[in-house]
């Protein structure tokens, strides 16, 4: 078998040389080609989805504009209609009372075809305050003196938000507009005369108002995002009215027109991790 297996080897190729082929040529033509070519599956990209509930804190500063004029009784302390003119002509005047804000929030967003959508409340303590003093007011005692002091110590609300991922997935711009509620204590004084008699009436109420604003989000990770935030606020106007002294006569009525700008920074955790 042995001595067989070479013979029938060069027979072969002899009559492969004999026939005009080659076995190298065969070979060739026997090669398997055109296969498909295979290549390892790119990585799935996730895209972030805004959608779920959150909760954060922030912190800034607000800037208010309380805009302040005066109706004297017409008899307030005998002066006469003159002298109530000559107050409501001096007493206006525009305070700027600012400080620090920080609070906390929460809300929740949807995000769909048509952007993100999503509601936000939120809580607030302010600082800072703002005083004037009136003096030498024409036609009665050049030595009565008028002051006025505003503080905005609390701000809520409660928002509406819409948003677009056009810049990125995790880049959110957004616009805001809602409700307001914002508690301001004033404190509006008459010192009559030149004495010591001094007639005084402080506040301290929560009123309502709107809210709009637009901000920027941006998601570090799944769930931890950071914002920067602008926020004006106008709420409804604060009246108060300083009594007469013992000797009588109508009081003056002071009118509060208050409103606040806010901007601020902001941190929020988002439940759920990636998609919600």
């Amino acid at each position: 078998m042995r001595k067989l297996l070479p013979g029938s080897v060069a027979l072969i190729a002899l009559g492969l040389s004999a026939s005009g082929l080659s076995v190298p040529a065969i070979a060739a033509d026997l090669e398997i080609s055109g296969g498909p070519a295979y290549k390892a599956a790119r990585p799935v990209v996730r895209v972030y989805d805004w959608t779920g509930f959150y909760v954060g804190g922030n912190v800034g500063g607000h800037w208010g504009t309380d805009k302040i004029t005066t109706t004297t009784g017409a008899d307030f302390e005998g002066l006469g209609a003159a002298g109530g003119a000559a107050i409501d002509a001096a007493s206006p005047a525009t305070l700027h009372p600012k400080g620090f804000i920080g609070g906390v929030q929460a809300g929740f967003n949807l995000e769909g075809s048509g952007g993100v959508f999503g509601v936000e409340v939120d809580a607030n303590w302010l600082g800072g305050s703002a005083s004037r003093s009136l003096t030498a007011i024409p036609v009665i005692n050049p030595l009565d003196v008028m002051t006025s002091t505003t503080q905005a110590t609390f701000l809520s609300t409660m928002r509406l938000r819409w948003g677009t991922t056009a810049l990125s997935d995790r880049s959110l711009l957004y616009v805001t507009a809602g409700f307001a509620f914002e508690t301001l204590k004033t404190t509006d004084t008459m010192g009559h005369f030149g004495n010591a008699v001094v007639t005084s009436v402080g506040s301290s109420t929560t009123q309502p108002g709107v809210a709009a604003g637009a901000g920027f989000e941006y998601a570090f990770t799944d769930n931890i995002s950071a914002k920067f935030e602008y926020l004006y606020i106008a709420v409804k106007n604060v009246a108060t009215t300083i009594p007469a002294t013992a000797a009588g006569g109508d009081g003056i009525t002071v009118n509060h027109d208050y409103s606040d700008h806010v901007g601020r920074f902001g941190l929020n955790f988002k439940f759920g991790g990636f998609g919600g």
